[in-house]
């Protein structure tokens, strides 16, 4: 038996995965098929590609150096074919984007109208999962873009382009209007309830951060899944908490709640756009990327 395109091709996506049930629900077939082709590459090459652990699988040394020839030649396939779709009016009408609740609500929305105008014909998947959720799927190939909020961590493979700025306030109920007419130092509101996002979310690592950083332990009373939540909660009087500036105002304007002013000044965070760097982009997805990204810095 002679290796073909197909086994390279298979060979390609555990290795980036570094998994084989990634790997086959990226090529939409199963595990066992993947792990066929494998060892019959291997008996092929008379050398083993990869090690398996608990984890996942990792490549050998043998492993390692046929990568660095299949990779580059995968993708120019990968992009070849996008090409050909694209010059024969085929390309694909679909796209998957996994983003933030904030980075929704305050970016997002308003490039997808833009978007859908201009190219009605492409159907739009839109997920909403946290940040270190939406970088997972990214890595696992299960969505084209991220739009996430900061802070994040990610490998070099990862894009990351900055879009928009914000900042955030604290705000309570009315029943914390004593505390809207003057400036306090944060140690100063340990006493009164706090709510959070919940503490899988780089919001709570942000804000866990800050409040480090001003030499005080954070101790949520309350903790939400989603920031959509947390203004609710703080308008029924249950404790303060903090929200994106946007987010807040209308509910300011509205007498709903009152901005607490802090001696402290709490960092801006960012919204950035992330996409895989190792796995072609159809032409819908790119021109997706390109009219949200526009002409901003990219962070990485």
């Amino acid at each position: 038996m002679s290796a073909n395109f197909e086994h390279y091709k298979v060979f390609y996506y555990v290795a980036k995965y570094k998994n084989f049930t990634r790997a086959a629900n990226a090529l939409l077939t199963s595990q066992p098929s993947v792990t066929c082709y494998i060892q019959n590459l291997e008996n092929v090459l008379g050398c083993k590609l990869f090690i398996r652990s608990k984890k996942g699988v990792v490549l050998t040394n043998e492993g390692e150096l046929l990568y660095s020839y299949v990779a580059p030649a995968c993708m120019q396939f990968m992009q070849g074919e996008e090409a050909l779709k694209e010059s024969l009016g085929k390309q694909s009408e679909q796209i998957n984007v996994g983003a933030t609740q904030m980075a929704m609500h305050s970016y997002l929305l308003s490039g997808l109208h833009q978007f859908k105008e201009q190219f009605p014909q492409v159907r739009l998947n839109i997920f909403t999962y946290n940040t270190p959720q939406t970088l997972s799927e990214l890595k696992a190939g299960k969505i084209d873009l991220g739009i996430i909020t900061t802070p994040f961590y990610c490998d070099e493979n990862i894009k990351a382009v900055k879009v928009k700025t914000f900042c955030s306030l604290l705000a309570g109920g009315k029943k914390y209007g004593e505390y809207s007419g003057k400036t306090s130092y944060l140690s100063e509101l340990s006493s009164l309830p706090l709510i959070t996002m919940s503490n899988v979310t780089t919001t709570f690592a942000f804000f866990q951060e800050f409040y480090h950083s001003c030499g005080l332990v954070m101790q949520p009373s309350i903790e939400v899944a989603g920031i959509d939540l947390i203004l609710p909660v703080i308008v029924q009087n249950l404790g303060i908490g903090f929200v994106p500036e946007e987010l807040a105002q209308p509910a300011l304007e509205k007498g709903e709640i009152v901005e607490i002013k802090l001696h402290e000044q709490i960092p801006e965070r960012s919204i950035c756009i992330v996409s895989d760097s190792r796995r072609p982009l159809s032409s819908a997805a790119r021109q997706l990327q390109q009219m949200l990204e526009g002409n901003v810095e990219m962070t990485q």
